[in-house]
């Protein structure tokens, strides 16, 4: 009898060696080693079980996209909004910047936000709590015009930003 078909039957060799590959191989030593199979192929079924139960608990919507509120830049220069018109999730922010030279502000068509005068190098930052659509435009030169869709379907139409390490502010200032 050979060894493959004692052990898969499960069959006992107590007292008598084996003959594998034409070796003399102890009892000890197939039971050593019917152990370790064992060990390797429960190993093998943790992996597969408990792998992808650790994937699972990775925060997502249902869209599967992250939940993470992000950070959006807005480029002002040349009189015009860079992205003119952006889309974002409830919780992002965005950083408008006046890369130009000349003042303009970001003030909402209803009152939500305004950054008052930003001149040449200076940013403004507003974060959007709630769902909506948010027109804004700059007083300085009204023909400066831009909105801000928040909702389920958006997620982006600016410029992503890294996640800054702690907030700035509670929502609306310069800087």
């Amino acid at each position: 009898m050979t060894v493959d078909s004692r052990l898969s039957w499960g069959h006992c060799c107590v007292g008598s060696d084996l003959k594998i590959a034409g070796k003399e191989v102890a009892h000890d030593e197939v039971v050593s080693m019917r152990r370790l199979l064992c060990l390797v192929a429960l190993s093998f079924l943790a992996l597969l079980v408990f792998v992808p139960v650790a994937g699972a608990h990775q925060p997502q919507d249902m869209m599967g996209q992250s939940t993470t509120p992000k950070m959006w830049s807005v480029t002002i220069e040349d009189f015009d909004f860079d992205p003119a018109d952006v889309a974002i999730q409830p919780g992002d922010t965005i950083m408008w910047v006046n890369r130009g030279n000349t003042p303009h502000t970001v003030t909402s068509d209803d009152g939500h936000f305004d950054s008052e005068v930003l001149n040449p190098g200076e940013s403004f930052m507003f974060n959007f709590p709630e769902a909506g659509t948010f027109s804004y435009h700059c007083e300085i030169h009204p023909s400066m015009t831009g909105s801000v869709t928040v909702g389920a379907g958006a997620g982006g139409g600016g410029t992503p930003m890294q996640q800054p390490a702690a907030p700035a502010g509670g929502g609306m200032g310069r800087y």
